[in-house]
């Protein structure tokens, strides 16, 4: 993570700073607006530190941050790797499942059409009809 993605995600990372650095007021992390200088000067002025160590003081803030947001995404992955596995499972269950179901369906649409052919010759003139009169614009 550079800078440049803490100053525009800043919003977010006010919080994080006033966790760090609790003498920084509300107004202070909003002057300061993502700026790396403004804040490594809030830090030496409310705390009294020499600009090195306020400095230093930054730089262990972004590692720390860089630190939690590896392990996030740590976390992350492997909750979609369980996901993503998990899915596939119950995928691989059902499947067969589904396709005895549309057999059955298939079958017994079959059995009513064998004792109804009726049935299946007024679907039939249905059909053709419909499609006759779609294609006929």
């Amino acid at each position: 993570m550079d800078w440049a993605q803490v100053q525009g995600s800043w919003k977010q990372m006010k919080g994080r700073a006033k966790e760090r650095w609790g003498k920084l007021t509300d107004d202070d992390l909003t002057v300061i607006a993502g700026r790396r200088d403004q804040l490594e000067g809030m830090i030496q002025e409310r705390y009294g530190y020499a600009k090195e160590r306020a400095r230093n003081e930054v730089e262990d803030w972004m590692r720390s941050i860089e630190s939690a947001l590896e392990e996030q995404i740590a976390s992350l992955r492997s909750g979609i790797q369980t996901l993503s596995s998990t899915v596939e499972r119950i995928a691989e269950e059902q499947f067969p499942r589904a396709r005895s179901k549309v057999e059955e369906a298939l079958d017994d649409v079959e059995e009513a059409f064998r004792h109804n052919p009726l049935i299946v010759i007024a679907v039939a003139l249905g059909l053709g009809f419909l499609i006759g009169v779609l294609t006929r614009r």
